[in-house]
């Protein structure tokens, strides 16, 4: 259970650093095709790391109730 910890707060991290940087350029650069990307990229970032966390932490709570080996 420590892996998966460890494992799972290393994605966690990797979100937030490549969303808050995504952020960062898209609001912050004035060159509008970077501001796209990065706007993209941002997009990309969250919609993975949300959807995937949620379908992480459902398997988990599935696991400790019994419902799945």
């Amino acid at each position: 259970m420590v892996v998966v910890t460890i494992i799972l707060s290393s994605f966690a991290i990797f979100v937030l650093i490549a969303g808050t940087l995504a952020t960062v350029v898209a609001l912050f650069v004035e060159h509008k095709g970077r501001r796209n990307t990065a706007y993209r990229v941002l997009r990309l970032v969250l919609g993975a790391g949300l959807g995937s966390g949620g379908v992480v932490a459902l398997a988990l709570h599935l696991h400790q109730a019994g419902l799945l080996p």
